[in-house]
């Protein structure tokens, strides 16, 4: 457990290697989720940043991303040190990801608290989500605890993990992490009163996270540790990341963990997971149409038109989503805007790499 120091430096890492398969053909292999204006004027990545300003140093705030991307994100983010764009020679989930900051970051700040955020994530509210950062930090520095936060459900979400807790306050104890969860399951978790999302958000110290990944996840610390012992030579770093389980945190790590807490965030959150989750932050016409670029419509309802470099015009349809790519045009159903990925996975399947 570690002392109850409260001068320990904040630092933050930005998982951004992610792919955003949902939102295809916007988001492409080489030009992600995250890259791109989703929400708002500025990319996702930028936001992420913008949200730390004035708690984070930007000599602490470290990217883990894969060599791809890198260059865009340090275009993307020219406060950030390049060296503390961190690489990943390919992706292998997120405890993998999160041990590799670890390695190379308490290298650098030892004794450090680390604030885990995803790099493809709406928050509204910053004052409140800087608040809630704070609260975490100090936890997780006089505790020892591994922090995550949660989400208040409004609705009962299949699509998502829970977290389900105990107490009250501002920081409860975490009794299990569960599944996503079937209709029925998701409705009793939704007046239950005790279960928050997972939003994949987590504090704690550098210290903390490393005794509990030796106690609970060695396989995916030791290969890790052994690389750096020999010198952490970046050309010796993807026979040893390959040796690492292809695992998410959760299952790694803090389900299994026992000093675990849970902040129910004051801010408001989103994934913005599909097509239909950025459909949301845009102002619907009198019809319930959203459109971007040059659009035409007649008779056309409940509808979303993602126009490039030449018109859409459509005429009586509704509850479509249309979104225009230079080499590739996606035709949907709002009901179906999950399957999107399916898509992606077909043309994976057929060769098609030009298309991802």
């Amino acid at each position: 457990m570690s002392s109850p120091r409260p001068d320990h430096t904040q630092v933050a890492v930005i998982m951004a290697g992610g792919r955003g398969t949902r939102f295809w053909p916007r988001s492409r292999t080489h030009r992600p989720k995250q890259l791109l204006s989703i929400v708002g004027e500025e990319s996702l990545l930028r936001q992420t940043f913008a949200r730390l300003e004035g708690a984070f140093e930007p000599r602490h705030v470290f990217v883990v991303t894969t060599a791809d991307l890198a260059e865009a994100c340090a275009r993307i983010l020219p406060e950030v040190p390049r060296e503390n764009i961190l690489l990943e020679p390919e992706g292998r989930n997120t405890a993998p990801c999160l041990a590799l900051a670890l390695v190379q970051i308490e290298r650098k700040v030892p004794g450090g608290v680390m604030a885990v955020l995803s790099a493809d994530h709406w928050i509204g509210n910053r004052e409140a989500f800087l608040e809630d950062i704070g609260q975490a930090v100090k936890h997780a520095a006089w505790t020892g605890d591994l922090v995550v936060f949660g989400i208040r459900p409004t609705y009962p979400e299949t699509g998502f993990g829970y977290i389900e807790s105990e107490g009250h306050g501002a920081i409860q104890k975490v009794v299990a992490f569960r599944e996503k969860p079937p209709m029925e399951v998701a409705l009793q978790y939704l007046q239950s009163g005790r279960h928050f999302w997972n939003a994949g958000m987590f504090v704690w110290t550098l210290t903390d996270f490393r005794s509990q990944l030796m106690a609970h996840a060695p396989e995916v610390l030791g290969p890790l540790d052994a690389w750096v012992g020999a010198g952490a030579d970046p050309a010796l770093l993807s026979e040893a990341y390959g040796r690492i389980p292809e695992v998410a945190i959760d299952v790694a790590l803090m389900e299994k963990a026992q000093a675990v807490s849970v902040v129910p965030a004051t801010f408001t959150w989103s994934d913005v997971g599909s097509w239909p989750a950025a459909i949301g932050f845009r102002e619907a016409d009198g019809e319930g149409n959203v459109t971007q670029g040059e659009v035409l419509l007649l008779e056309t309802r409940n509808s979303a038109f993602f126009g490039g470099r030449r018109l859409i015009a459509a005429s009586g349809v509704e509850d479509l989503i249309v979104v225009d790519d230079e080499d590739a045009l996606l035709l949907c159903h709002r009901d179906k805007a999950q399957s999107v990925k399916k898509i992606v996975e077909r043309l994976k399947a057929e060769g098609r790499e030009d298309l991802l």
